[in-house]
């Protein structure tokens, strides 16, 4: 059985994931779940209601069989203790901007796989730390579940597909294509034989700084599997970055691989 967690309000890449899923497996389960609190998950804060039946809809036309929608006092009762943290890998990037996020992502995770029980788990790789962290979490904890990352879908212009996104006005949401263009700068860079993180960072620190509306979380370029900050790229690696449009926060990354160079 495969499995698709969202918080609600579908996009066009959560559906690929939910078409993916039902293409390898069976039977599709997506659940639709807000976490209460700082414990967000997969995803950043969307504006406007959910509109429960408009997701149905587009989740039965993608072939999901199952959507699970559970209740904020279902997975934290009132006398819930327990806290699942990956050590040396929620704590930096998203989990330095966003305190609490990425232990809240692990703790609802656990409940929502133990509750669901997948073969297999769809997740984009939009939100590549998160799949970093879950893929250690499922390892460290011996869960049987395998992990499939499947790649952003994109508009035509490479901004990344987000419910977020809806909340740019036609100003921002020119300057967020900033955003990609910064990815694909280094990406360039890196194809041409760059191999110092601190030129690829930069190259992306350049280009999101120049657009006026843009404020900059964070760049990075980090080992694929440590999350550490690299000084040179000698193996898989991810340039990342975390960009304010007006009140809008957008993540965003591509995966750099030195294997061939």
């Amino acid at each position: 059985m495969g499995y698709v967690p969202t918080m609600g309000a579908l996009h066009d890449g959560q559906l690929s994931l939910v078409r993916r899923a039902k293409a390898e497996n069976g039977a599709v389960v997506v659940s639709s779940f807000v976490s209460p609190g700082d414990f967000r998950t997969l995803d950043e804060a969307q504006a406007g209601p959910r509109d429960e039946g408009r997701d149905l809809a587009l989740l039965d036309s993608a072939g999901a069989d199952i959507a699970f929608l559970p209740q904020v006092i279902t997975l934290y009762p009132p006398d819930d203790l327990t806290r699942v943290t990956v050590e040396g890998l929620t704590r930096q990037l998203e989990g330095a901007s966003r305190p609490g996020h990425l232990d809240g992502l692990t703790t609802v995770m656990v409940k929502l796989l133990h509750l669901v029980g997948p073969a297999r788990m769809y997740l984009g790789q939009r939100h590549a730390q998160q799949n970093v962290i879950l893929r250690r979490m499922l390892r460290d904890l011996f869960m049987n579940v395998e992990l499939v990352v499947c790649a952003t879908v994109r508009e035509s212009d490479g901004l990344a597909v987000s419910s977020a996104n809806a909340s740019l006005s036609i100003e921002q949401r020119h300057a967020a294509t900033c955003i990609y263009a910064a990815l694909a700068a280094a990406e360039h860079a890196f194809e041409r034989g760059e191999r110092s993180a601190e030129v690829l960072r930069a190259r992306m620190s350049d280009i999101i700084t120049a657009e006026p509306m843009a404020r900059l979380d964070y760049v990075s370029v980090a080992d694929a599997f440590t999350l550490v900050e690299l000084q040179r790229v000698t193996g898989p690696a991810l340039a990342m970055v975390a960009v304010w449009i007006g009140r809008t926060r957008l993540t965003d990354n591509l995966p750099l691989d030195a294997a061939g160079g």
